[in-house]
């Protein structure tokens, strides 16, 4: 089973197979996006999915008044409330990329 490998997550398939099938949707969207991303930027973009029930996760909720996951961070700004598409991910990293130099924090919060 193909999981994450971009971000460097591997849980165990077995675990995935357990959870509802929206969230594996949700899951292999994001691996999809992880690989495409990894792919085409390489280091300059640096994709860190964060659990939103975990710590981190819980103070990056509170901190950028997220209401509703998924949610997309870019240079510590939210961007997107939703999870969006390749494409448009891709547009604000490549406008981000533009206005602020060669290294972009994305954060995908689930």
């Amino acid at each position: 089973m193909q999981v994450m490998h971009a971000t460097g997550m591997s849980p165990y398939s077995e675990q995935l197979e357990d959870y509802p099938e929206d969230v594996k949707k949700q899951y292999f969207q994001l691996s999809e996006i992880a690989q495409k991303l990894k792919a085409e930027f390489g280091d300059l973009v640096l994709l860190d999915p964060v659990d939103s029930a975990s710590p981190q996760g819980v103070w990056l909720s509170i901190k950028h008044r997220i209401l509703r996951t998924p949610c997309v961070l870019i240079h510590e700004s939210k961007v997107f409330s939703r999870f969006p598409s390749y494409e448009e991910l891709r547009a604000k990293i490549l406008e981000t990329l533009e206005r602020s130099g060669p290294l972009a924090s994305t954060r995908v919060s689930r």
